[in-house]
């Protein structure tokens, strides 16, 4: 459906009560509406709905869900919370993905995305309310069809009962579809709850043990191809020059095209397309991080935890480091928390105990390396993809393409593992392949595929960081004074979250697990310096964020102690 369709939603309804033949709820948004208005794709006045709940002439509920299924088990959790309010018969559920719309916002990202942990508890109380509210109408049918009052009637196992007469959902479904949608139904009592709570079946499982279920890297169309980037080596390098020769020589190799990210060769088949890039050959130039190395870059963040709150030192005195490492000198530390007076507390401590932790850039390696299918068409954007960020891909899309937002549309899959990699402000693998796609020209489907070594190698990554820390230590052994410096790059910088998350120069994700720590908190005088040094590394959030550093920190520091 057309985000910019202006419709009443008695009109909706009926139209799409004749496409599905039965009963299409649409339930609305906190929020929602301001959104998509805020975007300038939906008439402020027009009637917004946000989800749909389809029940079929032949007793199929149908539930479609605007997050993604990684693993984590909404597949079932959100039809569970439809199905209870509903009294639906659990056999007769089906599932699917949601389309990418303004209208499917999160309820605070205010886009349509998967992550926080969040997918659950935000739609708690609007799947309850959409399985009410379809309630509500096939009780209201199935009261006229019985010539009694909906109050006498009463649902169980997709079925309205009044007296001896019984009408399944299926049967009442297009008359329910002609009726008034109430604003909101009562939502039962959790004592009288028969599905949540309880342990049920996961309904993508026999998807899943079977092969039904279709990922990413399943999509199958007619006349599709497969390509793969050679990219630059380096962080930030660009192509100067390549010589598409020898990779034309592959059987099946079709083209061999230029893009922002390097040079794409389109092929049949991937083996085609990986020898054809292995073939190739490129002279890049490697830009101002082709000094970068790990080692040096992890004594300039040492460097950085020995000054706490206190500006770096000058360019003069980091002059020799490789140029990513340079741009560190004229950082500032900002405060995360404090309390008390550290110094003097310090000074009186019984004992002093100083520790330094560093962890490096971790990969998200998931299971099924990333990849999107592309098909570009007159008017007209295809995308197929294993996405956490379906806004931000359709609006990436759709400046790649020069189409609406609304003419993009975003086929979300199965992913094979996500931990915040599928979900890139950027949109980076799934604007590459619109690219590939865009520059190949032809109008075929093309799947842009990553091997594990590109994912290694030109992926997004958690951050590095460097904790130092003194304790002081009372009499009794336990703290008094805690002085903890973090290093490490904001995951948060230069994205959409960042006016949300980015305090006083203080990436919440950065310091969570410390500044936040209940330890932290029982210490009278503690203080918590962030430094986020801005470099040309890739870094996106990782499963469990902060704490995937912070956790290991303090936990290790109280062994310590």
């Amino acid at each position: 459906m057309s985000a910019t369709t202006d419709s009443s939603r008695r009109e909706f309804l009926k139209t799409t009560a004749l496409v599905t033949g039965g009963l299409v709820i649409a339930f609305t948004v906190p929020g929602a509406r301001r959104f998509a208005a805020a975007a300038g794709r939906v008439p402020a006045a027009s009637f917004v709905p946000h989800a749909f709940l389809r029940v079929g002439v032949d007793d199929t509920v149908t539930v479609l869900i605007a997050h993604s299924e990684m693993g984590q088990g909404i597949w079932t959790a959100l039809p569970m919370l439809v199905a209870e309010e509903l009294d639906a018969d659990w056999s007769r559920i089906r599932v699917e993905h949601a389309p990418a719309a303004p209208v499917y916002a999160h309820t605070v990202f205010r886009m349509q995305m998967t992550g926080g942990s969040t997918s659950t508890w935000s739609e708690f109380d609007r799947c309850r309310q959409a399985g009410a509210i379809a309630r509500a109408m096939l009780v209201q049918a199935a009261a006229q069809r019985f010539g009694v009052s909906p109050a006498d009637c009463r649902t169980e196992n997709g079925t309205v009962i009044a007296g001896g007469k019984r009408a399944r959902y299926g049967e009442l479904a297009e008359a329910a579809a002609r009726l008034p949608v109430p604003k909101e139904a009562p939502l039962k009592d959790p004592k009288d709850w028969k599905l949540i709570g309880k342990p049920t079946r996961r309904l993508d499982t026999p998807e899943k043990i079977t092969g039904r279920a279709e990922f990413g890297m399943d999509v199958k169309l007619p006349g599709l191809l497969t390509a793969m980037v050679a990219r630059s080596p380096v962080f930030g390098g660009k192509v100067k020059s390549f010589d598409a020769t020898a990779a034309k020589a592959v059987p099946g190799v079709r083209a061999v095209v230029r893009v922002p990210a390097g040079v794409a060769v389109v092929a049949d088949h991937y083996w085609a397309a990986k020898l054809g890039r292995d073939a190739l050959k490129v002279e890049w130039d490697p830009g101002p991080l082709a000094g970068l190395d790990s080692e040096s870059l992890k004594e300039e963040f040492r460097k950085l935890a020995g000054y706490k709150g206190t500006p770096v030192p000058a360019e003069a005195e980091v002059r020799e480091a490789p140029p990513a490492v340079r741009a560190i000198a004229g950082t500032r530390a900002a405060s995360a928390a404090q309390a008390g007076d550290v110094a003097q507390a310090l000074s009186k401590a019984a004992k002093t105990i100083e520790a330094e932790y560093a962890v490096p850039y971790l990969a998200h390696a998931t299971m099924e390396p990333v990849n999107a299918t592309v098909r570009i068409g007159r008017n007209k954007c295809e995308i197929w993809t294993g996405t956490q960020f379906q806004t931000m891909d359709q609006l990436a899309a759709a400046k790649i393409t020069g189409l609406k937002p609304e003419q993009v549309e975003v086929h979300t899959t199965f992913l094979g593992g996500g931990f915040g990699r599928r979900a890139t402000p950027t949109s980076d693998f799934v604007s590459e392949a619109v690219q590939v796609a865009k520059a190949v020209g032809t109008g075929a489907p093309v799947k842009t595929v990553w091997t594990r070594e590109d994912d290694m190698h030109a992926g997004y990554y958690r951050p590095a960081y460097v904790h130092r820390v003194q304790v002081g230590l009372g009499g009794d052994g336990m703290p008094t004074a805690w002085r903890h410096v973090i290093v490490g790059q904001s995951i948060l910088a230069g994205t959409p979250f960042e006016p949300m998350m980015v305090k006083n120069g203080i990436d919440a994700t950065s310091v969570e697990g410390v500044s936040d720590s209940a330890y932290m908190k029982e210490i009278p005088n503690h203080r918590v310096d962030l430094h986020s040094p801005k470099l040309g590394i890739p870094v996106l959030w990782w499963r469990s964020v902060g704490h995937s550093h912070t956790a290991f920190v303090m936990e290790s520091l109280m062994d310590e102690l």
